[in-house]
């Protein structure tokens, strides 16, 4: 009898056992159940401090992803405001010489291809808004004129050095600005000159002799603030300007 209870015992305390060792097997739900909580605990933390963090990060102007976006649109909003604010008084570049059109002023000019370098008194004696008419009555290609107005720069330029002014343009240093800030660009006629604006020759002008002539200088409005004449070194800079 004694040892039937002892058989019953053993067998009990086996039972026991195994129960024990299920409830911590692999298959037991509980167990991946907490095991799986911490794992996804993980990146459930991880991502909420990523979305805590976004405003501070597109605050930042943290680099790469969406976030980047808006603050790469607030800088160029402010690039264009800093352009669009400084197009009053700032926008042209301060000339070393500054004269009214039809008065004269002194600058330097140099062609390292003609090896030309001399001193000139140039005068702009006049501005004109043009038409993309003029050109098309003058059987001349307005392409990369659409939607620009073509003005007409009139000078005139002395030769005050040794040097002989031959195989260059002095003309070409001239540049104009709008009313916005904006730098125009030059429009070359050379094959068919414009009627309106033709270029002066700059053949043989020595020491002392003059030529007149004009050069056309699109922008996107059709009113002027100046006219320069850009710095040997450094062309955002201008030997001198002209205003009305």
């Amino acid at each position: 009898m004694r040892s039937y209870t002892t058989k019953l015992t053993v067998a009990a305390l086996a039972a026991a056992t195994a129960l024990s060792l299920a409830a911590c097997g692999p298959d037991n739900p509980d167990t991946p159940a907490g095991t799986g909580g911490a794992t996804g605990a993980a990146p459930a933390q991880t991502g909420a401090p990523q979305t805590g963090a976004t405003p501070g990060a597109t605050a930042g102007g943290a680099a790469g992803g969406s976030a980047a976006a808006p603050s790469g649109a607030a800088g160029g909003t402010g690039t264009a405001g800093a352009a669009g604010g400084g197009a009053g008084a700032g926008a042209v570049p301060a000339a070393a010489t500054s004269v009214k059109v039809g008065q004269s002023a002194t600058v330097d000019f140099a062609d390292k291809t003609s090896k030309v370098a001399t001193k000139l008194e140039v005068t702009v004696t006049g501005v004109e808004a043009g038409s993309a008419q003029d050109f098309t009555a003058a059987k001349i290609s307005i392409v990369g004129l659409e939607g620009r107005t073509p003005m007409y720069v009139s000078y005139t330029i002395k030769n005050l050095g040794d040097a002989s002014l031959s195989f260059t343009a002095p003309d070409s240093k001239l540049v104009l600005f709008d009313t916005t800030g904006k730098k125009g660009v030059n429009v070359l006629t050379a094959a068919t000159p414009l009627p309106k604006c033709t270029g002066a020759k700059f053949q043989g002008v020595a020491k002392g002799a003059e030529v007149k002539g004009c050069t056309i200088i699109s922008t996107p409005g059709n009113t002027p603030a100046a006219v320069g004449y850009t710095d040997l070194a450094d062309p955002l800079k201008l030997q001198a300007s002209w205003t009305k």
